[in-house]
């Protein structure tokens, strides 16, 4: 795929710039992993258990624990980082004393992941992840009344990428496990639809000051992507990768960016518990229909999302009108949202963006079941996709538009197939899946 000249130049350029970036942060990594470099604040679960002073009074500046508290007990209990997708994180339960009721608080307290190698945090932080979620819960959340946990503390090292995020223990809600459910009920359903139509219509066309806290990916993160890929992808499937972002990049509104069933949490009855998206770590402004298709193809059972796609697009279109989005109608959402399609697919077949560099073990087997059933939800999805539209749409041919969404899928599989081998199992990927879930929607 030829580039502009002023686009190669630029390309070197970044490159050049990038690299010292990589080894600085490569190098933060290590000191921070070997010294344990001071930063202000409790770096983990097991800090924060020596240092319950010091959360108490945080707690209490913050204004959540009452002043006039008679403090009883103070317990923290730490969560199973071995289960992917699960920072460093535990479990507070303050018991106080307060005009004459003994009363309980608790939080959830979340720190940057103490797995995987440095390399593995050094891709992390490369990424921000921490530090958007942070700099998001600290000026955004409480703020804006989000469909998010309350934020009682959030802390950051801009240096270490290190987190200390508390916030409201979602006691009164359930959530669901990756392909571990049937259907998800409607009113659940249409309780997801709102929250990020509530999301993206709060900040729609918002190019306010404070917008700056929020990263904006630009355009050429996805031609020095390209320029990683282009020995291994066809030219077709590298048309695909840059259009899309790009795309799905443009500055319209906030994007929670990995809205998957996973990062939600559901009332558990309908006076019990709110909905809310909890981990922001790739939040973005962004296009919003990105955030709906990469929610109803990796979040639904196929059966489900194909009898439920087009009303699940009609009811989160009137939900952001009715929120008081203008001057976008229903065709630039259906062209939107098949881009946006064409961009999950993309995201989840390139390397350091799909997350098996950070795992390992049974982390590694735990993620292959994740990605597995994620990539047959879009080979599913991809079966009957408007390939007229996209050879028009990206300059290619019907067939060459299949082959690059095949392409990517194999893609895909083969990375899922290293993982799981370098985890210390010979299982194929269809048996990680029915180990993890026997009575899975594949029926393989």
């Amino acid at each position: 795929m030829n580039r502009p000249l002023s686009l190669q130049i630029k390309l070197i350029l970044s490159w050049i710039i990038y690299a010292p970036i990589i080894c600085t942060t490569y190098v933060a990594a290590w000191l921070d992993r070997a010294l344990g470099l001071s930063v202000g604040f409790p770096r983990d679960v097991e800090m924060l258990i020596e240092r319950q002073s010091w959360l108490l009074h945080m707690l209490s500046e913050n204004g959540i624990l009452p002043a006039d508290a008679e403090i009883r007990s103070c317990e923290v209990t730490p969560l199973n980082q071995s289960i992917i997708f699960r920072s460093n994180a535990g479990i507070i339960t303050i018991t106080y004393f307060r005009k004459g009721e003994i009363m309980t608080l608790k939080c959830f307290a979340k720190f940057a992941p103490t797995m995987g190698s440095v390399w593995n945090r050094t891709i992390f932080n490369l990424q921000l992840n921490h530090i958007k979620e942070g700099w998001f819960n600290q000026y955004f959340v409480n703020q804006d009344k989000l469909p998010a946990p309350r934020v009682y503390l959030s802390r950051i090292s801009e240096i270490t990428g290190n987190l200390c995020l508390i916030t409201e223990h979602m006691g009164d809600d359930i959530e669901y496990r990756e392909c571990g459910y049937v259907s998800l009920p409607q009113e659940h359903l249409d309780l997801a639809l709102d929250g990020l139509a509530t999301l993206h219509a709060r900040y729609w066309g918002d190019t306010s000051d404070r917008m700056k806290k929020v990263t904006h990916i630009d355009d050429m993160t996805v031609h020095l992507f390209d320029s990683i890929v282009s020995g291994s992808w066809s030219i077709p499937a590298r048309k695909v990768l840059v259009r899309s972002w790009c795309l799905m990049n443009k500055p319209q509104t906030v994007l929670h960016g990995d809205s998957r069933i996973g990062n939600m949490m559901f009332p558990a009855a309908p006076d019990r518990g709110r909905f809310v998206l909890i981990d922001w770590q790739a939040v973005r402004n962004g296009t919003a229909a990105f955030d709906l298709a990469y929610f109803l193809i990796l979040s639904l059972i196929s059966t489900h999302r194909e009898q439920v796609e087009q009303t699940s697009i009609d009811t989160y279109y009137r939900l952001l009108i009715a929120k008081g989005v203008t001057g976008y109608t229903r065709e630039q959402l259906d062209e939107d949202y098949k881009h946006a399609c064409l961009c999950t697919l993309v995201l989840l077949s390139l390397p350091l963006l799909s997350g098996e560099a950070s795992v390992e073990g049974l982390g590694a087997q735990i993620f292959a079941y994740g990605m597995g059933v994620w990539r047959e939800r879009l080979l599913i999805r991809f079966r009957d996709f408007d390939y007229a539209w996209m050879a028009d749409r990206y300059s290619i041919s019907e067939q060459e538009s299949r082959a690059a969404v095949t392409e990517m899928l194999t893609v895909i599989e083969k990375r899922l197939s290293a993982t799981i081998k370098a985890s210390g199992t010979n299982e194929t990927i269809p048996e990680i899946l029915r180990r993890f879930n026997p009575d899975g929607e594949f029926g393989i």
